[in-house]
């Protein structure tokens, strides 16, 4: 296997506010794309933004601190949908998840 395949990411469309997280959501996913997502951010900043996070297999703090910074940079709280259950427990344990709606 090689080493610098990336194992989870967000995708995102330039002219929607929608981001889709996959795979392992980790510290090493929010140095590779953090500064596109700020970007992202600005762009889109008038738009409320959803997070599909279906295809999340694992997420650590590097994962919440892109979330975080989504709810941060928002001026309405971002909608998270398809949150998987050990998502929802690590934002809850946290005391993040009051930042976002949650939508299913």
């Amino acid at each position: 296997m090689d080493d610098q395949t990336p194992h989870g990411g967000v995708r995102f469309d330039s002219d929607d506010a929608r981001w889709t997280m996959w795979g392992e959501v980790d510290a090493a996913v929010k140095k590779r794309v953090g500064d596109d997502l700020e970007a992202h951010l600005l762009a889109t900043a008038d738009d409320p933004l959803t997070i599909d996070l279906a295809e999340v297999t694992f997420i650590d703090s590097g994962g919440l601190r892109l979330l975080y910074m989504a709810a941060e940079k928002k001026s309405s709280p971002p909608a998270l949908v398809n949150v998987p259950t050990r998502v929802l427990d690590l934002l809850k344990l946290s005391g993040v998840d009051t930042l976002f709606v949650l939508a299913d």
